[in-house]
């Protein structure tokens, strides 16, 4: 059994083919345009496994947050991949899969250039309230503790939604580091 897990988010495009719930084998691309490597990664990373997406039970895609265009590229990758081939599909955000390595109620941020992203959860790693963005200025005057980190640990987001429902691919939503019109 096979699971595709997708992570656009931000300038780190990562593929990985999970086996039976293992870590099997993965494409990882640095730098660049997501849209220019995305797809040639995701076919090499199936031919060379020798796999149709067919073969997939699950699929894993990070949904934010990130910039628009790498957010919506994985989401809608995924959601394509999911109706088409009826295959369940299950979301996370970077910062909660980021919570799964701490087991008490924290604050947790993933920084940009301009400020970080926050989000609250609990020890059970659901989100207290909505995420929220401080500019660097005003990270700098913030109170609480945010836990600043950058590496999730994907057998930790594959043990924690193996048994999460699935989404319906039409209700999988992209979370945006800026609003845009639509959303607001």
């Amino acid at each position: 059994m096979y699971t595709l897990f997708i992570d656009t988010h931000y300038t780190k495009l990562q593929l990985v083919l999970f086996k039976d719930g293992k870590v099997f084998d993965e494409r990882i691309k640095l730098e660049g345009k997501h849209s220019e490597y995305f797809i040639p990664l995701l076919q090499d990373l199936m031919q060379k496994n020798k796999i149709t997406f067919s073969e997939l039970s699950g699929i894993i895609v990070v949904n934010g947050p990130g910039s628009f265009t790498g957010v919506r590229l994985g989401v809608v990758v995924a959601k394509l991949i999911s109706y088409c081939e009826n295959i369940p599909v299950k979301a996370i955000s970077y910062l909660q899969a980021l919570s799964l390595k701490y087991d008490y109620e924290c604050l947790i941020g993933i920084q940009d250039k301009n400020g970080v992203f926050v989000g609250r959860f609990k020890e059970n790693h659901d989100l207290i309230e909505d995420y929220f963005y401080l500019s660097n200025h005003d990270y700098e005057l913030y109170r609480e503790e945010i836990i600043i980190d950058e590496e999730i640990n994907l057998d930790m987001v594959y043990e924690y939604l193996k048994d999460k429902k699935d989404i319906n691919p039409h209700l999988l939503k992209p979370i945006y580091v800026k609003k845009i019109e639509v959303d607001k």
